[in-house]
Protein backbone atom coordinates (compact mmCIF):
# COMPACT_ATOMS: atom_id res chain seq x y z
CA UNK A 1 0.00 0.00 0.00
CA UNK A 2 2.49 2.37 0.79
CA UNK A 3 4.40 1.55 -1.98
CA UNK A 4 1.21 2.39 -4.22
CA UNK A 5 1.03 6.00 -2.98
CA UNK A 6 5.17 6.67 -3.16
CA UNK A 7 4.62 5.89 -6.84
CA UNK A 8 1.50 8.04 -6.85
CA UNK A 9 3.48 10.98 -5.26
CA UNK A 10 6.13 10.16 -7.85
CA UNK A 11 3.86 11.00 -10.77
CA UNK A 12 2.29 13.34 -8.77
CA UNK A 13 5.57 15.58 -8.87
CA UNK A 14 6.81 14.64 -12.30
CA UNK A 15 3.39 15.67 -13.69
CA UNK A 16 3.53 19.19 -12.00
CA UNK A 17 7.58 19.34 -13.10
CA UNK A 18 6.56 18.78 -16.64
CA UNK A 19 3.45 21.26 -16.25
CA UNK A 20 5.92 23.91 -14.78
CA UNK A 21 8.06 23.17 -17.26
CA UNK A 22 5.86 23.95 -20.25
CA UNK A 23 4.41 27.05 -18.28
CA UNK A 24 7.80 28.75 -17.76
CA UNK A 25 9.33 27.65 -21.45
CA UNK A 26 10.36 30.80 -22.04
CA UNK A 27 11.80 32.01 -19.25
CA UNK A 28 14.08 28.68 -18.71
CA UNK A 29 14.81 29.22 -22.58
CA UNK A 30 15.87 32.86 -21.43
CA UNK A 31 17.89 32.13 -18.35
CA UNK A 32 19.59 29.36 -20.03
CA UNK A 33 20.63 31.59 -22.67
CA UNK A 34 21.90 34.01 -20.17
CA UNK A 35 23.81 31.35 -18.40
CA UNK A 36 25.27 30.18 -21.57
CA UNK A 37 26.55 33.80 -22.08
CA UNK A 38 28.57 34.11 -18.71
CA UNK A 39 32.16 33.06 -19.13
CA UNK A 40 34.23 32.45 -16.11
CA UNK A 41 37.46 33.06 -17.10
CA UNK A 42 40.63 30.57 -15.01
CA UNK A 43 42.62 33.77 -14.54
CA UNK A 44 41.24 36.92 -14.09
CA UNK A 45 43.31 39.86 -16.64
CA UNK A 46 41.27 42.81 -14.68
CA UNK A 47 43.38 45.30 -13.21
CA UNK A 48 41.80 48.88 -13.92
CA UNK A 49 38.06 49.39 -12.24
CA UNK A 50 35.51 51.72 -12.12
CA UNK A 51 35.56 52.73 -8.50
CA UNK A 52 33.19 51.65 -6.15
CA UNK A 53 30.42 54.23 -5.77
CA UNK A 54 30.41 54.18 -1.57
CA UNK A 55 33.53 55.24 -2.11
CA UNK A 56 33.09 57.68 -4.87
CA UNK A 57 29.98 59.54 -3.62
CA UNK A 58 33.17 61.20 -0.94
CA UNK A 59 34.58 63.21 -3.59
CA UNK A 60 33.53 62.43 -7.68
CA UNK A 61 35.51 64.79 -8.59
CA UNK A 62 38.91 62.87 -7.14
CA UNK A 63 37.95 59.74 -9.56
CA UNK A 64 37.12 61.69 -12.87
CA UNK A 65 39.57 63.07 -15.39
CA UNK A 66 39.23 67.00 -15.62
CA UNK A 67 41.11 67.33 -19.71
CA UNK A 68 42.04 64.18 -21.05
CA UNK A 69 40.36 60.73 -21.14
CA UNK A 70 42.34 57.78 -21.23
CA UNK A 71 40.53 54.54 -22.51
CA UNK A 72 37.62 53.59 -22.86
CA UNK A 73 35.31 54.59 -19.15
CA UNK A 74 35.64 58.31 -19.86
CA UNK A 75 35.31 58.76 -23.66
CA UNK A 76 32.49 60.28 -25.33
CA UNK A 77 32.56 63.00 -21.96
CA UNK A 78 32.02 66.46 -23.86
CA UNK A 79 34.30 68.01 -21.45
CA UNK A 80 37.30 65.98 -22.22
CA UNK A 81 36.95 66.34 -26.18
CA UNK A 82 39.27 69.12 -26.99
CA UNK A 83 42.29 67.22 -26.16
CA UNK A 84 41.16 64.75 -29.20
CA UNK A 85 42.63 66.48 -31.72
CA UNK A 86 46.36 66.90 -29.42
CA UNK A 87 46.02 63.30 -28.64
CA UNK A 88 46.15 62.69 -32.82
CA UNK A 89 48.66 65.42 -33.13
CA UNK A 90 51.34 63.09 -31.13
CA UNK A 91 49.91 60.22 -32.29
CA UNK A 92 51.27 61.20 -35.74
CA UNK A 93 54.27 62.41 -34.28
CA UNK A 94 54.77 59.02 -32.79
CA UNK A 95 54.17 57.50 -36.04
CA UNK A 96 57.06 59.48 -37.62
CA UNK A 97 59.51 58.78 -35.03
CA UNK A 98 59.16 54.85 -35.19
CA UNK A 99 60.14 52.33 -37.55
CA UNK A 100 56.81 50.94 -37.72
CA UNK A 101 53.39 51.58 -39.80
CA UNK A 102 50.12 52.95 -38.71
CA UNK A 103 48.84 49.19 -39.73
CA UNK A 104 51.18 47.29 -37.71
CA UNK A 105 50.54 49.06 -34.59
CA UNK A 106 46.71 48.70 -35.39
CA UNK A 107 47.52 45.20 -36.01
CA UNK A 108 48.93 44.50 -32.75
CA UNK A 109 46.09 45.66 -30.93
CA UNK A 110 43.39 44.10 -33.16
CA UNK A 111 45.45 40.80 -32.35
CA UNK A 112 45.34 41.70 -28.56
CA UNK A 113 41.64 43.32 -28.40
CA UNK A 114 40.05 40.45 -26.11
CA UNK A 115 42.95 40.58 -23.38
CA UNK A 116 42.86 44.13 -23.30
CA UNK A 117 38.96 44.31 -22.60
CA UNK A 118 39.27 41.54 -19.99
CA UNK A 119 41.37 44.17 -18.12
CA UNK A 120 38.69 46.61 -17.54
CA UNK A 121 36.30 45.79 -14.52
CA UNK A 122 33.05 46.44 -16.58
CA UNK A 123 31.85 45.30 -20.15
CA UNK A 124 33.11 47.56 -22.66
CA UNK A 125 30.64 48.73 -25.47
CA UNK A 126 32.39 50.23 -28.00
CA UNK A 127 32.65 48.29 -31.16
CA UNK A 128 35.86 46.45 -32.17
CA UNK A 129 37.01 49.30 -34.18
CA UNK A 130 36.38 51.93 -32.07
CA UNK A 131 37.67 50.56 -29.09
CA UNK A 132 41.43 49.59 -31.02
CA UNK A 133 41.61 53.35 -32.40
CA UNK A 134 40.81 54.14 -29.05
CA UNK A 135 43.58 51.94 -26.89
CA UNK A 136 46.21 53.16 -29.66
CA UNK A 137 45.50 56.41 -29.81
CA UNK A 138 45.35 56.80 -25.82
CA UNK A 139 48.88 54.23 -25.79
CA UNK A 140 50.63 56.71 -28.73
CA UNK A 141 49.71 60.10 -27.30
CA UNK A 142 50.88 58.87 -23.09
CA UNK A 143 54.75 57.29 -24.85
CA UNK A 144 55.53 60.68 -26.84
CA UNK A 145 54.62 62.58 -24.14
CA UNK A 146 56.31 61.04 -21.72
CA UNK A 147 59.29 61.22 -24.43
CA UNK A 148 58.69 64.89 -25.42
CA UNK A 149 58.76 65.38 -21.30
CA UNK A 150 62.69 64.18 -21.34
CA UNK A 151 63.30 66.19 -24.60
CA UNK A 152 60.86 69.03 -23.79
CA UNK A 153 61.11 70.65 -27.67
CA UNK A 154 60.26 74.42 -27.26
CA UNK A 155 56.33 75.58 -29.05
CA UNK A 156 54.70 72.19 -27.49
CA UNK A 157 50.88 72.15 -27.26
CA UNK A 158 51.00 70.41 -23.71
CA UNK A 159 54.60 71.49 -22.71
CA UNK A 160 54.61 75.48 -23.04
CA UNK A 161 51.57 75.24 -20.67
CA UNK A 162 52.05 74.86 -17.07
CA UNK A 163 48.42 74.40 -15.98
CA UNK A 164 47.70 71.82 -18.89
CA UNK A 165 50.63 69.95 -18.26
CA UNK A 166 49.54 69.60 -14.33
CA UNK A 167 45.85 68.89 -15.47
CA UNK A 168 46.92 66.24 -17.45
CA UNK A 169 49.96 64.78 -15.02
CA UNK A 170 46.65 64.51 -12.83
CA UNK A 171 44.55 62.25 -14.94
CA UNK A 172 46.53 60.05 -16.17
CA UNK A 173 47.15 58.35 -12.51
CA UNK A 174 43.46 58.16 -12.25
CA UNK A 175 42.26 54.75 -11.44
CA UNK A 176 39.13 54.98 -14.44
CA UNK A 177 41.60 56.73 -16.73
CA UNK A 178 44.48 53.60 -17.30
CA UNK A 179 45.39 51.61 -20.40
CA UNK A 180 47.21 48.08 -19.35
CA UNK A 181 51.01 48.46 -19.01
CA UNK A 182 51.70 45.51 -21.42
CA UNK A 183 50.05 46.98 -24.14
CA UNK A 184 52.22 50.66 -23.58
CA UNK A 185 55.20 48.24 -23.04
CA UNK A 186 54.60 46.11 -26.13
CA UNK A 187 53.48 49.23 -28.41
CA UNK A 188 56.86 50.78 -27.27
CA UNK A 189 58.86 47.94 -27.66
CA UNK A 190 57.40 47.09 -31.01
CA UNK A 191 57.81 50.47 -32.45
CA UNK A 192 61.58 51.24 -31.17
CA UNK A 193 60.84 55.20 -30.99
CA UNK A 194 63.74 57.21 -31.45
CA UNK A 195 64.64 59.49 -28.45
CA UNK A 196 67.72 61.70 -27.64
CA UNK A 197 68.04 60.61 -24.17
CA UNK A 198 70.38 57.99 -24.13
CA UNK A 199 68.67 56.17 -20.52
CA UNK A 200 65.55 55.46 -22.00
CA UNK A 201 65.52 51.89 -23.69
CA UNK A 202 62.04 50.89 -22.54
CA UNK A 203 58.82 52.35 -21.80
CA UNK A 204 59.35 51.50 -17.94
CA UNK A 205 63.00 53.99 -18.17
CA UNK A 206 59.92 56.51 -19.89
CA UNK A 207 57.49 56.32 -17.31
CA UNK A 208 59.84 56.02 -14.52
CA UNK A 209 61.51 59.27 -15.64
CA UNK A 210 58.27 61.08 -15.56
CA UNK A 211 57.43 60.04 -12.26
CA UNK A 212 60.44 60.91 -10.40
CA UNK A 213 59.94 64.61 -11.85
CA UNK A 214 56.76 64.96 -11.50
CA UNK A 215 56.10 63.01 -8.34
CA UNK A 216 58.73 62.13 -6.48
CA UNK A 217 59.57 65.18 -4.11
CA UNK A 218 56.26 65.18 -3.27
CA UNK A 219 56.15 61.64 -2.21
CA UNK A 220 59.02 61.15 -0.69
CA UNK A 221 60.58 65.09 0.24
CA UNK A 222 63.03 63.56 2.48
CA UNK A 223 64.47 61.56 -0.20
CA UNK A 224 67.37 62.62 -2.46
CA UNK A 225 66.25 62.65 -5.92
CA UNK A 226 69.52 62.35 -7.24
CA UNK A 227 70.10 59.05 -5.41
CA UNK A 228 66.83 57.54 -6.68
CA UNK A 229 67.85 56.71 -9.76
CA UNK A 230 66.51 54.19 -12.33
CA UNK A 231 69.35 51.90 -11.18
CA UNK A 232 68.55 52.58 -7.94
CA UNK A 233 65.29 51.79 -8.58
CA UNK A 234 65.55 48.44 -10.72
CA UNK A 235 67.93 46.93 -7.65
CA UNK A 236 65.55 47.43 -4.89
CA UNK A 237 61.77 47.76 -6.00
CA UNK A 238 62.19 44.47 -8.40
CA UNK A 239 60.56 41.91 -7.32
CA UNK A 240 57.26 44.68 -7.33
CA UNK A 241 57.94 44.86 -11.07
CA UNK A 242 59.33 41.96 -12.31
CA UNK A 243 57.68 38.44 -12.50
CA UNK A 244 59.41 35.83 -10.67
CA UNK A 245 60.78 34.70 -14.68
CA UNK A 246 62.60 38.09 -14.19
CA UNK A 247 61.92 38.86 -17.79
CA UNK A 248 58.45 40.24 -17.88
CA UNK A 249 56.97 42.77 -15.49
CA UNK A 250 53.83 42.48 -13.51
CA UNK A 251 52.91 46.38 -13.51
CA UNK A 252 49.61 46.73 -13.76
CA UNK A 253 49.55 50.37 -15.15
CA UNK A 254 50.20 53.83 -14.36
CA UNK A 255 48.61 54.04 -11.37
CA UNK A 256 50.48 50.69 -9.84
CA UNK A 257 53.42 52.35 -10.66
CA UNK A 258 52.41 55.02 -8.38
CA UNK A 259 51.60 52.63 -5.40
CA UNK A 260 55.01 51.25 -6.04
CA UNK A 261 56.67 54.44 -5.24
CA UNK A 262 55.30 54.40 -1.86
CA UNK A 263 56.35 51.01 -0.67
CA UNK A 264 59.18 50.64 1.59
CA UNK A 265 62.40 48.92 -0.66
CA UNK A 266 63.46 45.40 -1.06
CA UNK A 267 60.57 43.86 1.01
CA UNK A 268 57.14 44.47 2.66
CA UNK A 269 56.18 44.27 6.24
CA UNK A 270 54.27 41.32 7.30
CA UNK A 271 50.78 41.70 7.82
CA UNK A 272 48.20 40.79 11.04
CA UNK A 273 44.57 39.91 11.20
CA UNK A 274 43.34 42.63 12.93
CA UNK A 275 43.46 46.57 12.33
CA UNK A 276 43.97 49.59 14.65
CA UNK A 277 41.27 50.32 16.48
CA UNK A 278 42.49 53.88 18.73
CA UNK A 279 45.68 55.88 18.42
CA UNK A 280 45.54 58.77 20.19
CA UNK A 281 46.30 61.95 17.99
CA UNK A 282 50.15 63.77 17.09
CA UNK A 283 48.79 66.53 19.87
CA UNK A 284 47.62 64.26 22.43
CA UNK A 285 50.43 62.31 22.70
CA UNK A 286 52.98 65.16 22.66
CA UNK A 287 50.74 66.16 25.91
CA UNK A 288 51.94 62.72 26.95
CA UNK A 289 55.74 63.50 26.57
CA UNK A 290 56.20 61.44 23.29
CA UNK A 291 58.67 63.46 21.18
CA UNK A 292 58.19 63.79 17.53
CA UNK A 293 61.23 63.61 15.01
CA UNK A 294 61.33 63.71 11.03
CA UNK A 295 61.91 60.06 9.67
CA UNK A 296 64.96 59.59 7.37
CA UNK A 297 63.36 56.45 5.45
CA UNK A 298 63.54 55.73 1.81
CA UNK A 299 59.56 55.00 2.48
CA UNK A 300 56.74 56.80 3.59
CA UNK A 301 55.50 54.00 5.28
CA UNK A 302 58.14 53.98 7.80
CA UNK A 303 56.85 54.69 11.18
CA UNK A 304 58.85 54.13 14.27
CA UNK A 305 58.39 54.83 17.91
CA UNK A 306 61.43 54.22 20.05
CA UNK A 307 61.98 55.18 23.64
CA UNK A 308 59.44 57.96 23.92
CA UNK A 309 60.61 58.85 20.07
CA UNK A 310 57.96 58.45 17.60
CA UNK A 311 59.71 58.73 14.18
CA UNK A 312 57.76 59.85 11.03
CA UNK A 313 59.05 60.28 7.69
CA UNK A 314 58.29 63.99 5.81
CA UNK A 315 55.23 64.20 4.11
CA UNK A 316 53.49 67.04 1.92
CA UNK A 317 50.05 67.65 1.61
CA UNK A 318 49.18 70.07 -1.63
CA UNK A 319 46.51 70.32 -3.86
CA UNK A 320 46.58 67.40 -5.35
CA UNK A 321 47.34 64.82 -2.70
CA UNK A 322 43.90 63.89 -1.80
CA UNK A 323 43.53 62.74 -6.34
CA UNK A 324 46.80 60.46 -5.86
CA UNK A 325 45.78 58.95 -2.32
CA UNK A 326 42.03 58.23 -3.02
CA UNK A 327 42.96 56.53 -6.59
CA UNK A 328 45.88 54.60 -4.88
CA UNK A 329 43.52 53.49 -2.08
CA UNK A 330 40.59 52.61 -3.94
CA UNK A 331 43.36 50.94 -6.38
CA UNK A 332 43.93 48.69 -2.93
CA UNK A 333 40.52 48.09 -2.74
CA UNK A 334 39.88 46.91 -6.18
CA UNK A 335 43.10 44.88 -6.69
CA UNK A 336 45.17 44.02 -3.52
CA UNK A 337 42.39 44.03 -0.84
CA UNK A 338 44.56 41.84 1.36
CA UNK A 339 48.08 44.34 0.74
CA UNK A 340 46.47 47.42 1.51
CA UNK A 341 49.70 49.21 2.46
CA UNK A 342 49.33 52.66 1.56
CA UNK A 343 45.80 52.67 2.92
CA UNK A 344 46.78 51.55 6.05
CA UNK A 345 49.41 54.21 6.41
CA UNK A 346 46.31 56.56 5.59
CA UNK A 347 44.22 55.46 8.47
CA UNK A 348 47.33 55.53 10.49
CA UNK A 349 47.34 59.21 9.52
CA UNK A 350 43.78 59.85 10.01
CA UNK A 351 44.53 59.16 13.76
CA UNK A 352 47.13 61.31 14.32
CA UNK A 353 45.62 63.95 12.45
CA UNK A 354 42.07 64.99 13.94
CA UNK A 355 42.42 68.42 14.35
CA UNK A 356 43.75 71.51 13.06
CA UNK A 357 46.32 71.36 16.18
CA UNK A 358 47.37 67.78 15.22
CA UNK A 359 48.29 69.67 11.77
CA UNK A 360 50.06 72.48 13.58
CA UNK A 361 51.86 69.83 15.68
CA UNK A 362 53.63 68.22 12.64
CA UNK A 363 54.44 71.40 10.52
CA UNK A 364 56.10 72.84 13.40
CA UNK A 365 58.03 69.43 13.57
CA UNK A 366 58.71 69.54 10.30
CA UNK A 367 57.57 66.37 9.44
CA UNK A 368 54.70 67.86 7.33
CA UNK A 369 54.89 69.78 4.59
CA UNK A 370 51.46 72.07 4.19
CA UNK A 371 51.48 73.88 0.87
CA UNK A 372 47.84 74.64 1.43
CA UNK A 373 48.13 76.77 3.83
CA UNK A 374 44.65 75.85 5.68
CA UNK A 375 45.30 73.53 8.77
CA UNK A 376 41.32 72.82 9.28
CA UNK A 377 41.20 71.60 5.31
CA UNK A 378 43.98 69.44 5.68
CA UNK A 379 42.87 68.02 8.83
CA UNK A 380 39.22 67.63 7.22
CA UNK A 381 40.64 66.09 3.98
CA UNK A 382 42.50 63.26 6.16
CA UNK A 383 39.74 62.56 8.40
CA UNK A 384 37.91 61.72 5.04
CA UNK A 385 40.31 59.76 2.55
CA UNK A 386 39.04 56.15 4.40
CA UNK A 387 35.46 56.94 4.33
CA UNK A 388 34.05 53.54 3.26
CA UNK A 389 37.02 51.99 3.03
CA UNK A 390 36.90 48.51 4.43
CA UNK A 391 40.15 46.33 6.05
CA UNK A 392 40.88 43.25 7.11
CA UNK A 393 44.09 43.28 8.17
CA UNK A 394 47.29 45.88 8.32
CA UNK A 395 50.64 46.30 8.21
CA UNK A 396 52.06 44.10 11.38
CA UNK A 397 54.24 46.74 12.93
CA UNK A 398 51.45 49.63 13.04
CA UNK A 399 50.07 47.08 15.19
CA UNK A 400 52.59 47.15 17.45
CA UNK A 401 53.61 50.35 17.12
CA UNK A 402 49.82 51.47 17.66
CA UNK A 403 49.59 49.54 21.35
CA UNK A 404 53.23 50.79 22.70
CA UNK A 405 52.30 54.48 22.04
CA UNK A 406 48.65 54.02 23.75
CA UNK A 407 50.55 52.15 26.32
CA UNK A 408 53.19 55.38 26.32
CA UNK A 409 50.12 57.73 26.61
CA UNK A 410 47.77 55.96 29.34
CA UNK A 411 50.94 55.59 32.03
CA UNK A 412 50.28 58.50 34.04
CA UNK A 413 54.07 59.21 34.93
CA UNK A 414 54.26 60.31 31.00
CA UNK A 415 52.12 62.78 31.35
CA UNK A 416 53.02 64.23 34.72
CA UNK A 417 56.72 64.25 33.88
CA UNK A 418 55.84 66.11 30.88
CA UNK A 419 53.61 68.64 32.16
CA UNK A 420 56.76 69.36 34.51
CA UNK A 421 58.81 69.80 31.60
CA UNK A 422 56.52 71.87 29.82
CA UNK A 423 56.23 74.41 32.78
CA UNK A 424 59.17 74.49 34.58
CA UNK A 425 61.79 74.12 31.06
CA UNK A 426 60.33 74.61 28.10
CA UNK A 427 61.97 77.95 27.73
CA UNK A 428 64.69 79.88 28.80
CA UNK A 429 63.08 81.97 30.70
CA UNK A 430 61.24 79.05 32.77
CA UNK A 431 64.20 77.53 32.89
CA UNK A 432 65.78 80.75 34.35
CA UNK A 433 62.89 80.87 36.81
CA UNK A 434 62.77 77.68 37.90
CA UNK A 435 66.75 77.71 38.90
CA UNK A 436 65.85 81.07 40.75
CA UNK A 437 63.26 79.54 42.92
CA UNK A 438 65.28 76.28 43.74
CA UNK A 439 67.92 78.77 44.79
CA UNK A 440 65.56 81.14 46.91
CA UNK A 441 64.40 78.16 48.33
CA UNK A 442 67.96 76.72 49.31
CA UNK A 443 68.78 80.29 50.38
CA UNK A 444 65.52 81.00 52.62
CA UNK A 445 66.53 76.95 54.27
CA UNK A 446 70.20 77.98 54.92
CA UNK A 447 69.19 80.71 56.23
CA UNK A 448 66.11 79.58 58.61
CA UNK A 449 69.01 76.57 59.46
CA UNK A 450 71.24 79.18 60.61
CA UNK A 451 68.44 81.16 62.76
CA UNK A 452 67.59 77.55 64.40
CA UNK A 453 71.59 77.18 65.09
CA UNK A 454 72.11 80.52 66.39
CA UNK A 455 69.05 79.97 69.56
CA UNK A 456 71.55 77.46 70.52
Amino acid sequence: MKEMESQENGLKCLKIGDESETENKDLIIHMEAMLKSVELPLVSNCCIYKVPQKIRKVNEEAYTPSIVSIGPFHYGDKRLESMEDLKLRYLKSFLERTKKGLGECIGYIKSSEEVIRSCYSEIIEQSSDDFVRIILTDACFIIEYFLRSLEWPKEDPLLSKPWLRCDVKLDLILLENQLPWFVLEELFNLTQPSCFDGDVSSFFDAAFHYFRVHFLQSLLPGVDSSKFTIHYFHKHYQHYIMKPDQVSMQLNHLTDLLRIFYLPPDRLPKREKEIVKHLYSASHLMEAGVKLHVGQDKSALELQFSKGVLTIPRFEVCHWTEILIRNVVAFEQCHYPFQTYITDYIVLLDFLIDTSQDVDTLVDKGIMINTLGDSSAVANMVNNLCLNVVQENINGGYIYLSKKLNCFYEDPSHKYKAIFIHDYFSTPWKITSFVAAIVLLLLTLIQATCSVISLF
